[in-house]
């Protein structure tokens, strides 16, 4: 394996563990508040006291969505930079796979899209969301669940269509 593909290997691999690190961040953030929440520290509900168990809950919710926000866009940022470099590594490589091209290509198609589409639709929508009951749900919501459905989606194709070009070149 030339340097070049070593190279390729290692970008595409850090582009996959970005994936990982994401699903897991956004995945835990909510659940964190709620461990919180349930095994509080004394200092901790001192200084909430004066807010209440559900006005300390909604902040905590509205914090943990500002931080996935911001996660999701960084991610998509470092996606789109990895993106681009690993494509243009490809291009220049000779011989040029052609698979590989079109899988990265694919991979960068995805993250533009999941970045500059879906990401900013879900961030308005949430935010529109953060300070409403939940119960009954809004009516925004299923729009909400259905563009969450769609990125989670479009990033599990990304990511595995990633994988299964790691592994190719790995085993080839």
């Amino acid at each position: 394996m030339g340097r070049t593909q070593v190279l390729a290997v290692a970008i595409l691999s850090a582009w996959l563990v970005a994936t990982l690190s994401m699903w897991f961040a956004a995945t835990k953030s909510f659940a964190t508040v709620d461990r919180v929440l349930r095994r509080a520290n004394p200092q901790f509900l001192e200084a909430t006291k004066p807010l209440g168990e559900g006005s300390t809950r909604v902040v905590l919710h509205y914090l943990a969505s500002e931080i996935n926000r911001t996660l999701f866009w960084g991610y998509g940022a470092l996606q789109i930079a990895l993106g681009v470099i690993l494509f243009l590594l490809l291009w220049r490589q000779t011989p040029r796979d052609a698979v590989g091209i079109g899988v990265a290509a694919t991979m960068l198609a995805l993250s533009a899209i999941l970045t500059f589409v879906i990401t900013p639709l879900i961030i308005s929508l949430g935010r529109s969301m953060d300070f409403v009951p939940r119960n009954p749900p809004p009516p925004v919501m299923p729009r909400f669940w259905a563009l969450h459905g769609s990125f989670t989606g479009l990033d599990g194709v990304k990511f595995l269509a990633g994988l299964g070009l790691l592994l190719r070149w790995i085993f080839r």
